[in-house]
């Protein structure tokens, strides 16, 4: 919860309650940290398929449980109606699901829940009105992504789902474009492109694949709404930080990786307020200033759009307002 303040960040979509394997104990753990400490900052948790999975739960009975959890939100720690699915393995391990030609070493991604089964779950939380979020890195794990979700949207029209694709380590360039007919977000973590765009290029994905990690630029073209976001501590857990490198598309050796991928300081501004808010179906409450929002924001030591897109790492957060009350980071929290 420090980390949050120092970043600078009034709400957190956490998006994995239950990976240690008992969900109602994490959710008690989190509450009593947050209320106790009460830190300027809330927290949405989102239950997640594999938890269900391991304790046999069927996801009827996930929607009843998940219910239970939900009667005790508070203003700082809140269950609302999100739910992720796990579609394939990690970027930084290699796992994930890569289209042709594949990774050059020819080793194979994994899928984290069988398709068959993703769309069952997928179809009970969309009937049911949830927010689909779905932890998806490779090309070949997006289609599958896009596959259901149109699948979905033809047997159950739903209007603005809200559909979200969580990393977007690597699509295509056709997949951003239907990503946008098909009323999709996205959450990136731009970070992979800093991490890993120089290695992955190198030993796995070529150049021509490797360069064009969370290729942010063409859905910023197409108006896609997209968040970043940390996976802390897969990135540092700054707005300020991931807004830089999806801007700059500097790599960790210094290198400009696909200079078409970079996005505007305007859009990476957006993507650290009101379009993470829209991430989380909160913009009608948060991400902007506006009469009737609660009164969050953070306060710099630099206007970012004075300092540039080159700059925006240097910025120092001085403090943030939670709720119309301040919160100076020298403060320690109570």
């Amino acid at each position: 919860l420090d980390m949050l303040h120092q970043g600078g960040v009034t709400t957190a979509l956490d998006m994995g309650i239950g990976i240690f394997g008992n969900p109602q104990m994490e959710i008690n753990l989190i509450r009593g940290t947050a209320e106790t400490m009460r830190s300027p900052s809330r927290i949405i948790l989102t239950p997640i398929i594999t938890d269900f999975l391991t304790r046999n739960i069927s996801p009827e009975e996930a929607l009843k449980e998940i219910q239970s959890w939900r009667a005790g939100n508070s203003s700082r720690v809140i269950i609302d109606k999100h739910f992720k699915l796990m579609i394939d393995g990690a970027i930084f391990s290699g796992l994930s699901q890569m289209g042709p030609p594949g990774y050059l070493d020819g080793h194979e991604g994994v899928w984290m829940v069988p398709i068959p089964l993703t769309k069952q779950w997928a179809e009970v939380f969309w009937n049911a009105g949830y927010k689909l979020h779905a932890h998806t890195n490779g090309d070949k794990s997006a289609d599958a992504l896009l596959d259901l979700v149109k699948e979905l949207d033809t047997k159950f029209p739903r209007e603005n789902h809200g559909t979200t694709l969580e990393h977007f380590a690597y699509t295509r360039e056709e997949q951003n474009q239907l990503i946008s007919e098909l009323g999709m977000m996205v959450s990136a973590n731009p970070y992979y492109n800093y991490i890993l765009s120089d290695i992955f290029s190198e030993k796995w994905l070529g150049t021509e694949r490797g360069s064009k990690m969370v290729r942010l630029g063409s859905l910023e073209q197409l108006q896609v709404p997209f968040a970043l976001h940390s996976d802390c501590p897969m990135a540092p857990l700054s707005p300020l930080t991931l807004a830089w490198t999806a801007s700059t598309r500097l790599t960790i050796n210094g290198k400009t990786s696909d200079v078409n991928e970079k996005i505007s300081l305007r859009a990476a501004m957006r993507s650290i307020t009101i379009d993470a808010a829209r991430v989380m179906g909160w913009e009608d409450e948060i991400g902007s200033i506006r009469v009737g929002k609660k009164a969050d924001f953070v306060v710099l030591d630099q206007d970012p759009f004075e300092a540039g897109a080159s700059n925006l790492k240097k910025i120092t957060v001085k403090g943030t307002i939670f709720e119309g009350k301040l919160y100076p980071i020298e403060d320690k929290i109570n």
